[in-house]
């Protein structure tokens, strides 16, 4: 399917978004500047935005 610019776009259903927008429990998230960690205690379904020292935090690795 593309939209009105032209592009393509995805044809996801109702799971497909659930799956891409589940927020883990137990996901780790670390700020690269000071190094502040965050880690998930309660899952959902939605879109997780975590800033520090004014920038996006990144998902953590277990080797991080």
């Amino acid at each position: 399917m593309k939209n009105k610019n032209g592009l393509s776009q995805p044809n996801w259903d109702l799971k497909d978004w659930e799956k891409a927008l589940t927020i883990h429990v137990g996901a780790a998230y670390m700020c690269r500047t000071c190094e502040n960690l965050v880690m998930v205690t309660r899952g959902g379904v939605g879109v997780l935005d975590l800033k520090c020292c004014g920038k996006p935090m990144e998902k953590a690795n277990a080797s991080d």
